[in-house]
């Protein structure tokens, strides 16, 4: 396989999967691997990784799961088609890449159907003082340009079948955004976990649809 310009191959160092990142674009940091980590994956369930990037996540998830098959839905096209390379790489077969805005994706993959949903979303709030990257591509990974939260998680609940999952990570200061969207859309909190850090805390959510109240809360 041939790379691209800036382009390079990360070894994830596990089970000898590899992917493709670009050194001038956006690059994945510990947030996801940390959010692949918390995701569990039963009985063969079907799995969407929304605003997936590079793909990392719906990789790790596969290797460390019982998955039937992954949906990655990536609005970049560069990410999305890094991300399909990545696959084609790995020789992963059931794996498929959609190129498309994450708003309304059910009415191309499906609604109510999945048992898992998997989002590293934008973290920052458009408007509120923290400033755009120069680079357009980064600036939408990182802030709410072209999809907000609430976006995320009502098109989430939507994919999800009754009973399946919901699974994202952030930053401490939309915790209290995540618990009230989640319970607006259908979708419980059932699973917190702190990821402590000196500057700003991450928090991983886990949220059930249509479950009942009542939570776990780990460091």
């Amino acid at each position: 396989m041939k790379l691209k310009n800036n382009e390079r191959l990360d070894d994830l160092q596990y089970k000898n999967l590899f992917i493709i990142q670009n050194k001038d674009d956006y690059c994945f940091t510990s947030d996801a691997i940390n959010l692949a980590n918390f995701v569990h994956v039963s009985n063969f369930g079907r799995v969407v990784d929304l605003c997936s990037g590079s793909g990392v996540i719906g990789i790790l998830v596969n290797a460390k799961n019982k998955v039937k098959d992954v949906i990655l839905v990536e609005l970049q096209k560069q990410l999305a088609d890094m991300s399909l390379r990545s696959i084609q790489y790995n020789d992963l077969k059931n794996f498929q890449v959609i190129n498309a805005p994450v708003q309304n994706v059910n009415k191309i993959i499906g609604k109510n159907v999945f048992d898992v949903v998997v989002c590293n979303p934008p973290y920052k709030v458009l408007g509120t003082t923290n400033k755009l990257n120069d680079k357009e591509s980064i600036a939408i990974a990182k802030h709410e340009i072209k999809i907000t939260l609430e976006e995320i998680i009502k098109e989430a609940s939507s994919l999800l079948k009754f009973g399946g999952y919901f699974y994202i990570v952030n930053k401490e200061d939309r915790l209290v955004d995540i618990f009230t969207l989640c319970r607006k859309h259908n979708l419980e909190p059932k699973e917190l976990k702190i990821i402590k850090s000196n500057v700003s805390s991450i928090v991983l959510v886990r949220a059930k649809k249509g479950g009942k109240s009542g939570i776990k809360i780990s460091l």
